[in-house]
């Protein structure tokens, strides 16, 4: 056990899972969106695999031998918005599915899942696609940034110095990516009148409509946030990794939904803060990394996420009985 909380607890791991919740992060604050308005979005993990394979096709199948270095910038450039747009359309379609046609977010978004996860086997033809563009992976894999992280709590007693407890961790340039999202997502939600519309939508649809706020467009409008962020980390995986995985977000679904919920956003809408997301992320993410470092069977990961997902779900539902 004191070996796997010394290498739990090393910087190297530290910063390798940093990178590795960057992804979950991006599409969990957009899943809180969603959720405060009151619908769900179950299609995020297969658009941040679209999303991944539609720019990495772009930027290797239009990349010519011989080209010079402006039509490079130009296909990277292409490569890296195109996907942008991925989310936004998925979102839009199942937006005006669910407002007009009145049919629950969590049907609409299943079949936007298997369509999202079809294109990606469509693009990838079930194949890996490597050689992504040098300054992409440079971008992904890059540490410009260093933190101060305290990892050796007994140097105090061995040196008497607590400056000896301290070691510089090198932080992911896709983590900075995140923190924005966040930045942007708190003042939205907090700090603007679009925000306190989701808020009243997902707390009472009928009375925000009696109160002159367009419920639909604001429902819409959440909906594209969220397919944006799912493409968004779409790129960061994309760049992360250095190639493209036919398999890429499969399963990341229920992770961000149970982040979200362990955050503390209602699975019922009108309630939530999108900076305790962060904190359900990280529940998520160390236990994961723990349980990979104790080499216990990948199988197990699964069980412990349904177990803290019904947990969560559990003492809200306790909570919400009490308050009544």
């Amino acid at each position: 056990m004191q070996s796997v909380n010394a290498r739990f607890l090393s910087p190297v791991n530290v910063s390798n899972l940093l990178g590795q919740m960057t992804v979950m992060l991006i599409v969990a604050a957009g899943m809180t969106v969603v959720m405060i308005s009151g619908e769900f979005d179950v299609s995020v993990g297969s658009v941040v695999g679209l999303s991944s394979a539609v720019g990495g096709w772009i930027m290797v199948r239009w990349m010519p031998v011989e080209t010079s270095a402006d039509q490079v910038w130009w296909i990277i450039v292409l490569g890296l918005i195109t996907p942008l747009l991925v989310g936004p359309i998925f979102g839009f379609f199942s937006g005006l599915v669910v407002t007009k046609a009145q049919i629950p977010s969590f049907i609409v978004t299943l079949g936007t899942l298997m369509m999202a996860r079809s294109l990606t086997l469509v693009v990838t033809r079930g194949q890996p696609i490597p050689d992504i563009p040098d300054i992409v992976r440079a971008f992904g894999q890059g540490r410009l940034i260093s933190i101060p992280f305290p990892f050796n709590f007994s140097g105090v007693a061995k040196s008497g110095s607590i400056g000896d407890i301290f070691v510089w961790v090198q932080i992911q340039n896709i983590v900075w990516v995140a923190v924005l999202v966040y930045a942007v997502g708190w003042f939205m939600l907090e700090r603007t009148a679009f925000g306190k519309r989701i808020y009243a939508v997902g707390s009472n649809r009928t009375v925000a409509m009696l109160s002159g706020i367009r419920a639909d467009r604001i429902k819409i409008a959440c909906m594209m946030i969220v397919g944006f962020t799912a493409s968004l980390a779409g790129l960061v995986s994309l760049s992360r990794l250095g190639a493209v995985s036919p398999n890429t977000g499969e399963g990341l679904e229920f992770e961000v939904i149970a982040a979200v919920v362990i955050g503390g956003t209602s699975l019922y809408g009108g309630q939530g803060r999108i900076l305790r997301t962060i904190i359900g992320v990280i529940i998520i993410a160390l236990t994961r990394n723990f349980l990979n470092l104790a080499r216990i069977e990948i199988f197990w990961q699964g069980f412990a996420t349904g177990t803290i997902i019904l947990t969560a779900v559990l003492l809200e539902a306790l909570q919400r009985r009490i308050s009544r």
